[in-house]
């Protein structure tokens, strides 16, 4: 007994003990459930209780997302969606152009040369048809291949029906859609026994063709077996598609083309063209290559906008709630728990901007890419999406919002009990400083109460005005460099068209008669004049190596008149042609090819031209060239009496300018068809890279641009978009923030005319001051940018103007943007009832 009652004395305070151990465990878990509780009501309430704020914040990160995700996405499936279809059609690393027709035979002795691995062929040829839905003649490209069953380089891809054979052919994939031909429909083509009907059998692609519509000719593919209706010689071809032996490297592939061409020439086999291809990357990779990294830029920077409004948000919300903070505080709040539930209020904000515009952004990065890569034809039939992209978007849309909060976050939870409780989040700091009481005096004291109210508002808050003129000015410098970007690639144009006075430059497959072309031409009513020029391939070459030319086909000798009044390019240095140059061995070079090969006016280079030995020729100019296209064979210009003395050969021409009464761009076509149907009527093929009319090449040229600018704009007007959403969401704050003041003005007889046009003038006044901003850095920043892009696409320097129209427009958007803007903030605090205002 005495030992139970020991044990009972014992265990009894043990029992109390684990009891009291128990209680206060499940008081603390009560506590910690009911503190979470506190917490999540607190986070809850102060994303429901301001909807319209909780919104803005979405939508303002959502867009930054956007951006990131449709721009980013957009690059990674161009880029590798580009480079995978460029392989897979086992690309040739050199495309020689033929002048004339070569025997299939000469295909041995071009394997035999060292560094070529093997060689295919194909033939091109202009041909004239006509279809069902448009009976009018029209001028296309045919092309042939020896086997379509056993092609070796750049391979067509047949995506519906049959190769060609007998009597039916088939349509390029582009041209097809162009045209709107489809399987089973009739095309006439003019041979050259006469016109004979073909049956549309195929859709081919071809990964190396001119869209459509961007100028380029319809492409069908006819059977070798029916060349011969056409006049096309057997066993011949006048395409030598070569590939070296691996690895790959540029400089080896000049090289190599450049034995080729000699071989040729002692075959008397003349070269119009030479084509370097990289096997790995697509041949319009350049074009995205330089644009790419602007857009990267602009994609992170519009998120870094769009976390502006997260800063701004956060930060009125702190200053709104200040008071709240202090009470907190003082209750035992500590620090970290303060600044949990704010971050938490980010976070959520974050997940839900992800939520909207995750989705959004990869199916318009999905959209976008497959409208751009069709024009240079390649498809993307199943839905693709990019795997980075997405990873980069989760990090970035969460990562810069919670850097954006952390300052005003921070500010909050360090701020001292008695600040906090004696603040009324009005922050009405105004005239603290030294520029502010400038302000005051000079100007403030100027204007009428209500604009020096206005203004003074403006620059109460001095980082947040900061921060939402930032986004503000970037969409207005944007806008103003993309216009003044299209404007400088219309001038170039125009400087362009000034100095050529043809209206068509015709070039021929192989060398016609002057006076025959003459009398062709005559005969169309429009045409005032002609002019004759030759070319011919030739091999040129500099301290004994050969020159690395900038041409995406390679050089030629172009000879023309030393007067010629048909055309005279940009000099850059030295001179162009005078009469004294006749029959003198003096020529005019690129001054890209100049530079890459260390030329300068007055040194000397080796030339070569066909069948006759190396001469001294001498540089007397460097002219800017202007491609237009990215098939474009760079021109040696050298006088045509020079070359002429050289060959014995007066009669023939290679190229015929044409000038003639032509004001519009479709008079132009109309007269073009005119006179390639004269050529065609008389069996005289025009070649289909040198066959250019001027209106429609400055058309083309534009084209080019229309891709990258109309991004840029939409860019443009999605960072316009976040300016409006993060100035709508200031001045809706403001009207939250000063409710108490707004509630004296009307106490003491403001109307509510007075109190909506308060805040409307303070958003023009934001507008304005945007305005202001935006010109003069638009104008330091426009020229480098627009001359970059003009490098990147055109492949030359564009004569800059900034466009003063723009400026103008912008701040008509501006001022549209800052009344949409506005209005409804405005309208809010005309509503705020005075009782209940001067208790908030």
């Amino acid at each position: 007994m005495k030992a139970w009652q020991n044990l009972h004395h014992a265990a009894l305070p043990f029992i109390l003990g684990v009891s009291i151990m128990i209680g206060r465990t499940i008081k603390k878990r009560h506590d910690r459930t009911s503190s979470l509780n506190r917490y999540w009501h607190k986070v809850k309430a102060d994303l429901l209780a301001h909807k319209s704020r909780t919104l803005l914040a979405v939508s303002s990160i959502a867009i930054g997302i956007f951006v990131v995700g449709t721009l980013l996405g957009m690059i990674d499936l161009q880029l590798s969606k580009m480079d995978a279809s460029h392989r897979l059609s086992q690309p040739s690393h050199i495309n020689l152009i033929l002048k004339n027709d070569a025997d299939f035979a000469v295909a041995g002795p071009i394997r035999g040369i060292n560094g070529v691995d093997n060689v295919d062929t194909q033939t091109q040829f202009t041909v004239r048809y006509k279809t069902s839905k448009n009976p009018k003649w029209q001028t296309g490209t045919a092309i042939f291949r020896p086997d379509y069953q056993a092609q070796k380089y750049d391979l067509l891809s047949l995506l519906s029906g049959h190769w060609p054979h007998g009597k039916a052919l088939a349509v390029e994939r582009l041209s097809a859609k162009f045209a709107g031909l489809k399987l089973g429909e009739e095309i006439t083509l003019e041979t050259v026994s006469g016109s004979e009907a073909f049956t549309v059998d195929g859709i081919i692609r071809h990964p190396f063709v001119k869209p459509p519509p961007f100028g380029g000719q319809l492409h069908f593919f006819v059977s070798p077996e029916t060349a011969a209706a056409f006049g096309i010689k057997p066993n011949t071809f006048r395409q030598l598609l070569v590939r070296i032996t691996p690895p790959y490297d540029k400089e080896k592939a000049r090289l190599v083309a450049g034995e080729i061409r000699t071989k040729l020439n002692t075959l008397a086999i003349g070269v119009n063209a030479t084509l370097l291809q990289d096997p790995n990357q697509h041949w319009g990779r350049p074009f995205f290559s330089g644009i790419n990294l602007i857009l990267t830029i602009m994609a992170w920077a519009s998120l870094a906008l769009c976390s502006v409004l997260i800063l701004n948000t956060i930060a009125a919300l702190i200053t709104q709630q200040t008071d709240q903070i202090g009470i907190m505080k003082a209750m035992g709040a500590r620090r970290s728990t303060i600044a949990r539930i704010y971050l938490s209020v980010v976070l959520i904000l974050a997940l839900l901007a992800l939520t909207l515009a995750a989705p959004l952004s990869i199916w318009a990065a999905f959209f976008s890419s497959r409208w751009l890569l069709d024009l240079f034809n390649i498809e993307m039939n199943g839905f693709e999406y990019s795997s980075r992209t997405l990873w980069l978007m989760i990090a970035g849309g969460l990562l810069a919002p919670f850097l954006a909060s952390l300052w005003p976050i921070g500010r909050g939870a360090f701020m001292p009990v008695r600040q906090a409780i004696a603040s009324y989040g009005l922050g009405a700091d105004f005239t603290s400083n030294r520029f502010d009481r400038w302000l005051e005096a000079k100007i403030f004291n100027t204007l009428p109460t209500l604009y020096a109210v206005s203004l003074g508002n403006l620059f109460r808050r001095k980082a947040r005005l900061l921060w939402t003129q930032s986004v503000l000015v970037i969409a207005g410098v944007l806008f103003i460099v993309i216009m003044s970007l299209l404007e400088s690639v219309n001038l170039t144009l125009d400087n362009e068209l000034a100095r050529s006075r043809y209206a068509v430059r015709l070039g021929f497959s192989v060398d016609q008669p002057m006076a025959e072309v003459e009398g062709l031409v005559r005969t169309i009513p429009q045409t005032t004049g002609v002019e004759f020029w030759d070319r011919m391939p030739a091999e040129l070459a500099h301290n004994g190596h050969l020159l690395r030319q900038s041409g995406s086909l390679g050089a030629q000798i172009v000879a023309l008149p030393a007067d010629t009044t048909m055309y005279r390019p940009l000099i850059v240095a030295g001179r162009w042609f005078a009469n004294t140059d006749n029959a003198q061995k003096v020529l005019v070079l690129n001054a890209e090819t100049a530079e890459l090969n260390g030329i300068a006016v007055g040194d000397g280079i080796k030339v070569s031209l066909l069948g006759q030995p190396n001469t001294e020729w001498h540089v007397i100019g460097l002219y800017r060239w202007f491609a237009g296209s990215g098939y474009a064979v760079e021109p040696v210009y050298v006088p045509l009496s020079a070359v002429q003395t050289m060959t014995q050969s007066r009669q023939n021409c290679s190229f015929a300018l044409v000038s003639a009464t032509i004001n519009s761009l479709s008079e132009e076509k109309a007269y073009a068809d005119a006179l390639k149907e004269t050529f065609q009527g008389q069996g005289i093929k025009l070649d289909v890279y040198t066959t250019i009319a001027k209106l429609e090449q400055r058309q083309y040229a534009k084209n080019q641009f229309r891709p990258i600018t109309s991004m840029l704009l939409g860019l443009a007007a999605l960072i316009a978009a976040v300016g409006a959403i993060g100035l709508s969401g200031i001045l809706a704050i403001g009207v939250l923030q000063r409710t108490r003041e707004i509630g004296v003005l009307r106490a003491i007889g403001a109307s509510t005319g007075a109190v909506f046009k308060l805040f409307m003038l303070e958003g023009f006044f934001h507008g304005l001051m945007a305005w202001l901003l935006s010109v003069p850095i638009a104008y330091c920043v426009a020229e480098p940018l627009s001359r970059k892009l003009g490098e990147i696409m055109l492949g030359i320097q564009l004569d800059f103007t900034f466009s003063s129209l723009a400026v103008w427009i912008w701040l008509g958007l501006v001022n549209l943007l800052v009344f949409l803007a506005s209005y409804w903030p405005a309208r809010h605090a005309t509503r705020i009832v005075v009782r209940s205002s001067l208790s908030y």
